[in-house]
C-alpha cells in the first residue's frame, strides 16, 4: 500500500508537468492543489502510466569526482576514507576435502588429473568477538587451478546457503555435482575464491533455507555504528591474505545477495577490475514499482540516500575505467525479473560513463525460470571478458509520424567487433506499445503508429538480439510519436483563446511574441493579439475577437526570423490552414459521486452532478 501511495504521488507530479493538466488545470474549474487530483486522475491513469513515472534519478557520479565519492561511501559504509587492508582471516585450512556442512567430496569429477582443480583451502573469518550475534565464523573456499591463467575470480553467493559452493551446487546446477559457476570458472583456469553472506544471531543451514540470515536485525538492533561493513568483512579478509597484486586481474560475480554483494563491492575496492552481479539489485525507483521485498540492507538509507544504486553501478566502472555486466533473470521466481524494469535506468549508467572507457552492459537471461546463476549467464561472462562485443550498424528510428508504417531490420544491423561466425541469431521483443510486432524468424520490427492528434505521449521499447556464442544488443529507446495533423482548439469558456497542439509533445518552452506574426488566418476580421507556451506543450493564442465555426488557422514560420523552436534547436514544420475545434474541453470534469479533499476549506466534499457539495 504505502508503495502504490508513493506511486500515486510520483504520479501526481507528472500529470501536473504534462498536457493533461491543460485539460484538468487550465479548462476544468479545479484547483491545481485539490486531491481531486489524485481521486480523478491518478487513479484512472494508476495502471496504464505506471511504468511512465518511474523515473531515476540524475547520476552524480563522474570520472572527475569518483574517487572522492568512493572515499566518501567507506565513511558510510566503514566510518573512515581508509580501507581495512588490516582485517585477515583467523585461520586457514589447506587442502581440504570436504565442504562445511555439505555431505560427500563434490569436487572428485573434475580434480586434476580429471579436470582442473588442483586443490582446495577453506579460509575461516570471525566477523565480530559478539559471538550471540555472530555464533559462528565465515568460511570462504579457495579453489586452485592445475593450469593458471593468473586471475582470480570472485564467486559471492546470497541468502539461501551457508556457504558459496553449496549455493553453486544445490542452486545454480539444481543439485548436480560438481555445480555450475565454480567448476566452469577452474576450468577456465581463473583461481576463484568463494565467499558466503553472513548470518546474524543464526547458525548456518544444511542445504537450502532461505531468509534465515536475519539481516534486518543487525540494523534494527542498533549494537553497530557501521552494521554495513560486516557484509564485506569475509571478502575484504580473503582478499587481504591472498594479496591482490599477486593476480593478473581480479573479477567478481555473483547471485541475489552475492549479486548484490557484487553490485556494491566493486565502488568500494578499485581493485575488481571486471564485475557480473546476477539477479541482485535495482535503482530504488525501480525496486520500488517493481520489487518492494528485500532485506534492510539492499535499502539501508546511510548509503542508498547518498548513492542511489544506478550510481554505484557508475562508481564501479570508474576510477579507474573498469567493466559491470549485470545478469537479471527474466523469468525469475523470487525477484529482479520481468522484461522492461531496464529501460528506466540502463541507460542512464551507460551516458555517466561516456567517453570515460567505463563500461556497463545489462542482460536478460531468458533461459531458465529460477532463481539462479544459468549456464548462459557463465558463457556470457566469459565471452565478455574476451572482449567480444556486439552492437547494431544503425539505431532503430526514434521519431514517427502517426499513422506510419514503422520497420527496423535488427537482424541487418546486428554487428560484431570480431570475425562474424555461423552463430545463430535469436531475438526477444521485450517491452513494445500493442502496435509493434517482432518477427522472431526474420528479426524484423513492424508496425502502423496509430493515428491521433491529441496527446501524443512516447512509446517504450526494448528488445535483445544475441547470438549463440554469447554476444548480444539489448536496445532500449523511446519513439516520439509526431501528430500526423495539427489540433486547434477552444474551451468552452472562451473562445478567444485558440490552443494549438505542437506535432510533439512536450517539446516548447517559450517563444518569441513574434513568432505570432507567422500565422495567418481565413478571417481578414481575425488577428492575434499574443502568443505563449503552457506545460511546454501547448501553444496559446490570443485573438481579437472571438472565433466562429468557419475560421481557420496556418503557420509558415518554419524559414522565418522568429520560428516556433523545439527544445532540441530544431523548427516546427509548417502546415496549412486548419480548422480551429469550437468547444472542445468542458468546463468541469467531475462526475456525479466524486469525492475530494478541498485544502482550501480542509472538508470533504462530493460532486452531486451540478456543483461540490461539503460532506461535513
Amino acid at each position: 500500500m504505502t508503495r502504490d501511495i508513493n506511486f500515486l504521488l510520483k504520479l501526481l507530479i507528472f500529470l501536473i508537468n504534462s498536457e493533461v493538466v491543460l485539460f484538468m488545470n487550465h479548462c476544468c474549474k479545479i484547483k491545481r492543489h485539490s486531491l481531486i487530483y489524485i481521486i480523478c486522475c491518478c487513479c484512472l491513469l494508476f495502471f496504464s502510466l505506471r511504468a511512465v513515472s518511474q523515473r531515476v534519478g540524475r547520476i552524480k557520479v563522474t570520472e572527475a569526482n569518483a574517487a572522492a565519492y568512493r572515499d566518501s561511501l567507506k565513511i558510510k559504509v566503514f566510518g573512515s576514507t581508509f580501507f581495512p587492508y588490516d582485517i585477515l582471516p583467523d585461520s586457514v585450512n589447506s587442502n581440504v576435502n570436504t565442504l562445511f556442512n555439505y555431505p560427500g567430496t563434490p569436487y572428485s569429477t573434475i580434480t586434476y588429473p580429471s579436470g582442473n582443480l588442483d586443490s582446495i583451502d577453506e579460509i575461516v573469518i570471525k566477523v565480530d568477538d559478539n559471538i550471540v550475534d555472530f555464533p559462528e565464523q565465515v568460511r570462504a573456499y579457495l579453489f586452485h587451478p592445475h593450469n593458471s591463467n593468473g586471475k582470480l575470480f570472485i564467486y559471492h553467493s546470497g541468502h539461501c546457503m551457508g556457504i558459496a559452493p553449496t549455493e553453486d551446487i544445490l542452486g545454480n546446477a539444481l543439485g548436480q555435482e560438481p555445480g555450475l559457476v565454480i567448476a566452469g570458472l577452474v576450468a577456465a583456469g581463473y583461481t576463484v575464491l568463494a565467499v558466503p553472506m553472513i548470518n546474524y544471531q543464526f547458525n548456518s543451514p544444511v542445504g537450502i533455507s532461505c531468509g534465515y540470515n536475519n539481516h534486518d536485525y543487525l540494523f534494527v538492533d542498533g549494537h553497530y555504528q557501521y552494521p554495513m561493513a560486516f557484509f564485506f568483512k569475509p571478502l575484504i579478509a580473503s582478499l587481504n591474505l591472498l594479496g591482490r597484486s599477486n593476480y593478473a586481474a581480479i573479477y567478481m560475480c555473483g547471485l541475489s545477495g552475492g549479486g548484490w554483494t557484487t553490485s556494491i563491492y566493486p565502488a568500494i575496492d578499485s581493485s575488481v577490475s571486471m564485475s557480473f552481479p546476477v539477479a541482485g539489485s535495482w535503482p530504488t525507483a525501480v525496486r520500488n514499482a517493481f520489487y518492494a521485498e528485500g532485506d534492510y540492507e539492499q535499502t539501508d538509507p546511510t548509503v542508498f540516500n547518498f548513492l542511489d544504486y544506478h550510481e554505484i553501478y557508475t562508481l564501479a566502472c570508474l576510477a579507474p575505467a573498469r567493466k559491470m555486466l549485470q545478469i537479471n533473470n527474466r523469468y525469475d521466481a523470487c525477484c529482479f525479473g520481468g522484461s522492461e524494469a531496464q529501460i528506466f535506468y540502463v541507460d542512464s549508467v551507460k551516458n555517466a560513463l561516456a567517453g570515460s572507457n567505463g563500461i556497463f552492459k545489462f542482460y536478460l537471461d531468458e533461459t531458465q525460470t529460477g532463481h539462479q546463476f544459468s549456464k548462459r549467464a557463465l558463457q556470457l561472462m566469459l565471452t565478455f571478458i574476451r572482449n567480444e562485443n556486439a552492437f547494431l550498424l544503425n539505431k532503430p528510428a526514434d521519431s514517427v509520424t502517426n499513422g506510419m508504417n514503422y520497420f527496423y531490420d535488427i537482424k541487418n544491423n546486428f554487428a560484431l567487433n570480431v570475425a562474424i561466425d555461423n552463430s545463430t541469431l535469436k531475438y526477444s521483443l521485450l517491452k513494445a506499445p500493442a502496435w509493434l510486432s517482432l518477427n522472431s524468424t526474420s528479426g524484423q520490427l513492424s508496425g502502423t503508429v496509430p493515428t491521433g492528434n491529441i496527446i501524443s505521449k512516447p512509446d517504450s521499447v526494448s528488445f535483445k538480439v544475441e547470438d549463440s556464442t554469447g554476444r548480444f544488443v539489448v536496445c532500449n529507446y523511446n519513439i516520439k510519436k509526431k501528430r500526423d495533423a495539427p489540433y486547434i482548439f477552444t474551451k468552452f469558456t472562451d473562445s478567444t483563446i485558440a490552443y494549438a497542439l505542437p506535432p510533439f509533445s512536450n517539446s516548447i518552452q517559450q517563444v518569441n511574441p513574434l513568432s505570432a506574426n507567422s500565422f495567418y488566418l481565413n478571417n481578414a476580421q481575425l488577428s492575434i493579439l499574443g502568443i505563449a507556451i503552457e506545460n511546454s506543450s501547448v501553444i496559446k493564442l490570443i485573438f481579437n475577437q472571438p472565433l466562429q465555426p468557419t475560421d481557420s488557422i496556418g503557420y509558415n514560420g518554419f524559414a522565418g526570423a522568429y520560428p516556433l523552436t523545439y527544445t532540441n534547436g530544431l523548427r516546427m514544420d509548417d502546415f496549412t490552414l486548419s480548422p480551429i475545434n469550437l468547444n472542445i474541453v468542458s468546463n468541469n470534469h467531475a462526475i456525479a459521486g466524486m469525492i475530494r479533499f478541498n485544502l482550501d476549506t480542509t472538508k470533504f466534499e462530493y460532486f452531486n452532478g451540478f456543483t461540490w457539495v461539503n460532506m461535513n
